[in-house]
């Protein structure tokens, strides 16, 4: 019985990912024949076949599952060990992949970054933004250094993570400066609904509180008629119809500051937002990187 390489390993994860051998080899740059002899080689060291080859399509068997779970573990472990070399090595990172939720896009990310530009000149940013729920798995993945979003549960196994909240943030609403709903009447959360809303895509845990406690009272579940993570799209509409924005209150606020909006005296009974910076458990950290995740906390990016 041969060996097997990590390669193999991350060759069965290819085809996990991808579904078919020529999807997965078309994705990691081999032939079809070569992905098909690294996955034979792979059942070889193994000593058993982890597919069922008797229809057309491979068909994993019951020992697939395991390995495929102990291959994601060992090739994350090597990944981080080379990382750890690398800093090692280095002393510093060339990029860094940062993802943040649309809300911390708006709100603090702008100054937070030029801050670092500051320190940290020669460091490429990628930044990607998208909800939790979809940057959280590439976080732990090693696809990403940190994540600055909404503190999402069951996301991805706490354990995993290390997390520190940034503070909570209210969820408010806003018009365009001329709405009618800014006349001489203090406007009430039964106003609101009186119109259409738009917001970003709200937490798991926001809508099950507009469904569950909500809804019973107020007869509807004050839920945004369209949503779109983008808030310039967001703001674009409000401006030009009677478009209710609804969103964290520091988000709306820098729009009220530019006086394209105007953040209505209202108190919006949801849980508010919860944006915190999130680094992989476990995982080797550059001093670039804590000292970015350090910048969002408030803190010295020395600290």
């Amino acid at each position: 019985m041969a060996g097997f390489e990590l390669r193999h390993l991350r060759h069965l994860l290819a085809l996990d990912a991808h579904g078919t051998l020529q999807a997965a080899a078309r994705a990691i740059h081999l032939s079809q024949s070569a992905l098909t002899k690294s996955i034979a080689s792979l059942e070889d060291g193994l000593g058993t076949p982890l597919f069922d080859r008797s229809g057309r399509r491979l068909a994993p068997n019951a020992l697939h599952a395991k390995v495929l779970a102990r291959a994601r573990a060992l090739v994350r472990a090597a990944d981080d060990l080379q990382r750890e070399a690398a800093l090692f090595r280095d002393g510093q990172l060339e990029e860094i992949r940062l993802g943040v939720g649309p809300v911390v896009a708006l709100g603090p990310m702008p100054d937070v970054l030029a801050r670092f530009r500051e320190r940290f000149p020669t460091v490429r940013l990628v930044i990607q933004v998208g909800s939790t729920t979809e940057l959280a798995p590439a976080l732990v993945e090693g696809e990403l250094h940190l994540i600055v979003s909404d503190r999402e549960q069951q996301v991805v196994d706490d354990a995993e993570l290390e997390v520190e909240a940034l503070g909570p943030d209210p969820l408010a609403g806003a018009v365009r400066p001329e709405h009618p709903l800014l006349g001489s009447e203090t406007p009430t959360l039964a106003h609101l609904l009186a119109y259409p809303r738009a917001g970003a895509t709200p937490p798991a845990r926001m809508r099950r509180f507009a469904e569950d406690q909500l809804a019973p009272l107020l007869g509807t579940a004050p839920t945004a008629d369209i949503r779109c993570d983008n808030y310039e799209v967001l703001v674009s509409l409000a401006e030009t119809s009677d478009m209710i924005v609804l969103g964290p209150r520091s988000v709306l606020d820098r729009y009220a500051a530019m006086g394209r909006l105007v953040v209505l005296p209202v108190v919006y009974p949801s849980p508010p937002s919860e944006p915190a910076v999130m680094l992989a458990a476990g995982r080797p950290t550059a001093p670039a990187v804590r000292s970015l995740a350090n910048l969002f906390l408030g803190r010295d990016a020395t600290a």
